[in-house]
């Protein structure tokens, strides 16, 4: 008990401390924009978004700060070489790809002027301004949405992570706990503790199959063979698993057999396993990990669509 309070009040102290703003990623997938305009326009919503205090983690995460591109009106002038202008209609939104939520939009009239169609999309987007009143008061409307949310849904939040937990999805239940702002205080604490214990339940699980697996490895093949194939599969064993005492017993029992070469090798992977992140990384870091890591590799594709849906 008194291990798990420790745990708790290290969890909390380490949320208030190292809170992050809003994560919010810049994206563009208007496919009608040629693909260096396309570029520019999304290093200048990450301009928007730096200007304006908003962090962008450089992967698709929960919030995005996206862009739609309507030509009004295009021109070509009868000069050499011809210059062509076009009205635009530039339409910036925040929203959430998990919810699928659109949260606040701005459309901004601007005009573009180029000697070609990439050109003139970029001269355009030199108007996209993080100083620009209605584009801040898009991201405050957005931003006060966001945490209203959150201060509503939290228990039902927490629900779905534990769900998922029941379902031994534990990487999707830290993602989704980890996934909430620190500008919603209280939800916010709530589920970093959430996910710290969420985490536990993970590498105890994870635990319990890797040392089975290393006992019946080490069952068949009592020998230097045997002990380099234990040596592997414990390198996966979290040293934090509630468990680990038993994979020290196992450990302990495997060195006692090998001969001095053996023991070698063995007392060598031994070390790279102790020098490794996963041995030395505090909880909250490996947490933190596990949902960034759920994020990254979630197919793209959903949220691209996701995303042109807020268009209509």
């Amino acid at each position: 008990m008194k291990r798990i309070t420790l745990f708790v009040f290290g969890v909390l102290m380490y949320a208030v401390g190292n809170a992050q703003t809003i994560s919010i990623n810049a994206q563009v997938v208007d496919e009608k924009l040629p693909e260096e305009s396309a570029r520019n326009l999304e290093t200048k919503l990450q301009s928007v978004l730096a200007t304006n205090g908003y962090a962008d983690n450089g992967y698709m995460e929960r919030f995005v700060l996206t862009a739609k591109v309507d030509v009004m009106q295009k021109d070509v002038t009868p000069t050499t070489p011809a210059r062509i202008s076009e009205k635009m209609d530039i339409t910036l939104m925040v929203g959430d790809v998990v919810e699928n939520k659109l949260y606040a939009s701005v459309t901004l009239q601007v005009v573009g002027i180029g000697t070609n169609e990439n050109k003139t999309f970029v001269n355009a987007f030199h108007n996209i301004k993080g100083d620009n009143p209605k584009i801040q008061q898009m991201l405050n409307e957005a931003k006060e949405k966001i945490v209203e949310y959150y201060t509503n849904q939290c228990p039902a939040i927490i629900q779905k992570a534990q769900g998922l937990v029941a379902n031994q999805m534990y990487n999707e239940a830290i993602f989704l706990l980890t996934s909430v702002p620190d500008v919603c205080r209280d939800c916010f604490t709530q589920c970093q503790q959430q996910a710290g214990i969420v985490y536990q339940q993970k590498i105890d699980a994870e635990s319990v199959l890797l040392l089975e697996k290393a006992r019946t490895a080490w069952a068949t093949n009592q020998n230097a063979m045997g002990a380099n194939e234990v040596a592997d599969i414990i390198s996966q064993i979290n040293p934090r698993s509630s468990n680990y005492t038993e994979v020290v017993t196992l450990r302990s029992t495997v060195e006692q057999k090998l001969q001095a070469d053996a023991k070698r090798d063995w007392d060598f992977k031994m070390k790279q396993y102790e020098d490794s992140e996963k041995y030395k990384q505090s909880i909250v870091d490996a947490y933190k990990a596990v949902g960034m890591a759920y994020a990254k590799n979630r197919p793209t594709t959903i949220y691209r669509t996701l995303i042109r849906s807020w268009w209509y």
